[in-house]
This record gives structure tokens, C-alpha cells and sequence, in this order.
């Protein structure tokens, strides 16, 4: 198994990121049609690169694609890097409302910074803000400006966005997260990735 730390930079190099959203993107397709087959009620957070939010011919399809398949929204999570939002063009934000009127919802991930426009996010249709457990744990890390870490919670809830906790470890990060009341977890605490079946 071969996690995006190990290929983002070569793909990103030469220019097969959009490429690779796009068989991911419908590989997420494949899996929601087993589980309907299945009666199974399950969502999927499917990660988007600057590059294929950008890719005007990339969301054109998609969203014609999905205007033919609404049942999908509400199984797919799009998630986005904080930092791709927060510098993220005009034409980039449009294909988000493109994607939002269809009603997918979107989680923020990759956050290195709490000084988030949360009412704008929640405007955006963001539903999620994910951030990894040993950030939220450090007093240290971000900046003078960031929400303090004991209020992150509460405002993400005035504004209806689910705090999520990644790359949970192990149970001592569990017992010091309670103190957050967060949503969700995940991290390898919870299990290992493992690949799909196609049975």
C-alpha cells in the first residue's frame, strides 16, 4: 500500500494529480453503489487537490455526471486543505458553490492554523473541520491569532461543523481528546487502513 506522502510529489511533478482524484473519485463510486446494494448506510470522505477543484473540465464532468446521479450527495464528503481554500481563486471557489448546489458537503483537513473564517466555511457548505490529534494536543504549535484550542468545539457547533480528530494513536491522546468533547476520531488506534474488497 503506497500513502500519498510516498507519490504527492511526483504526481504533483508530473502533473497526474487530476489523474489520480479522478480514479479515486470514481473508485468512491464504485464503493457507494456496493454498499447501497448492501442496504448499508455509509458515508466516504473523498480528498480533492487545488489542482482538480481548479481543473474547470474536471468539475464540469463531474457535475454533469452528478446532476444524473443525485443520490451520491449525501454519501460523499469532498474534503479540501486548509490551505488550498484559503488561497483558492475566484473560478475555484465557483466550482465549490457548483458542487454545494448539488448538495455535497465538504470537510476542511490539513489544518495547521485554528484562525479559521468558520461562519464563511459553514457558508461554503463545510460540514467538517478535521485536525490532527497531536496538533490540537500542542499548545505550542499555531499562531497568536488562532481560536484557543479549549473554544475550537463550541464555535465549530454555532455554526453546524463537526470537529474531527485524525491520526489518533493511541488511547492516552483518546483520554486528553474527552477534555475537547469532540465529534469523531480516526487514526490507527481505531484500525489500520486496509484496501477494499471488490466482493
Amino acid at each position: 500500500m503506497i500513502g500519498p506522502g510516498q507519490y504527492i510529489g511526483v504526481a504533483e511533478r508530473e502533473g497526474m494529480v487530476s489523474a489520480i482524484d479522478n480514479m479515486l473519485l470514481f473508485r468512491y463510486v464504485q464503493l457507494i453503489r456496493r454498499t447501497q446494494r448492501r442496504s448499508c448506510d455509509t458515508a466516504f470522505f473523498c480528498n480533492i487537490s487545488r489542482e482538480s477543484l481548479a481543473d474547470t473540465s474536471f468539475i464540469g464532468y463531474f457535475v454533469d455526471f452528478v446532476s444524473e446521479n443525485p443520490d451520491l450527495a449525501p454519501k460523499l464528503f469532498f474534503e479540501f486543505g486548509q490551505a488550498d481554500i484559503e488561497t483558492a481563486p475566484p473560478a475555484t471557489i465557483g466550482n465549490l458553490a457548483r458542487l454545494a448546489d448539488l448538495g455535497f458537503r465538504f470537510s476542511l483537513d490539513q489544518v495547521t492554523n485554528l484562525n479559521l473564517d468558520i461562519q464563511g466555511l459553514s457558508a461554503k457548505n463545510f460540514r467538517f473541520v478535521k485536525v490532527d490529534a497531536d496538533f490540537l494536543l500542542s499548545p505550542q504549535q499555531g499562531g497568536s491569532g488562532d481560536i484557543a484550542r479549549q473554544d475550537i468545539k463550541s464555535m465549530l457547533d454555532r455554526d453546524g461543523l463537526d470537529l474531527i480528530v485524525e491520526k489518533v494513536e493511541n488511547e492516552k491522546q483518546v483520554v486528553e481528546l474527552l477534555d475537547y468533547q469532540i465529534d469523531g476520531g480516526q487514526g490507527y488506534l481505531f484500525g489500520e487502513l486496509r484496501l477494499s474488497r471488490n466482493d
